[in-house]
């Protein structure tokens, strides 16, 4: 036989508060969570932020580099810098790694590949790597050219035979 405990009317409406108060413990605890759970993934975002922000620097000085080296120009489209709106007319980047941007009103600013966001370097990386590599790869095989002739100039020279002493040109007086 079981034995079943009476409640009071008090006890019966105290039920409903105590878990409404378990609820509201409950969600207050998820909303804690959702919250924590936000605070990491901004760190997460701030530390990648960071990351990109240096290895943007790092990319800027060896483009800075290797467009020094090469001795081109580019004339780039304004497509590919989105947030300096629709009045740029045209954008040319040089060998020292300074871009000239001219407006439609007349106006020209000069920028250097420092100043580009991260965004807009990765397009222009796009944009110029593969003339780039053309480039080098033409300058590649004129070399490979030039050294392969040295090369056979310098065997034929080798078979030269050198001449007697009598022929030689005589010394200049001392």
């Amino acid at each position: 036989m079981a034995i079943q405990a009476e409640t009071t009317p008090q006890e019966t409406e105290m039920k409903p508060e105590a878990e409404k108060a378990d609820t509201g413990f409950a969600e207050s605890t998820e909303i804690l969570n959702q919250i924590s759970s936000l605070q990491s993934e901004s760190e997460s975002i701030k530390d990648i932020l960071d990351m990109e922000k240096g290895y943007a620097v790092e990319v800027a000085t060896i483009m800075k580099q290797f467009l020094e080296q090469i001795g081109r120009s580019y004339v780039l489209d304004p497509s590919l810098f989105p947030r300096l709106g629709h009045g740029v007319k045209d954008v040319i980047l040089t060998p020292q790694g300074v871009f000239f941007l001219s407006y439609n009103n007349g106006l020209t600013v000069a920028r250097t590949v420092d100043d580009l966001s991260p965004e807009s370097l990765i397009r222009v990386l796009e944009r110029i790597l593969p003339d780039v590599k053309g480039f080098l790869t033409e300058r590649r095989q004129k070399l490979s050219a030039r050294a392969q002739m040295l090369e056979k100039v310098a065997g034929e020279l080798k078979r030269v035979p050198t001449l007697p002493r009598s022929a030689r040109a005589p010394k200049a007086a001392q």
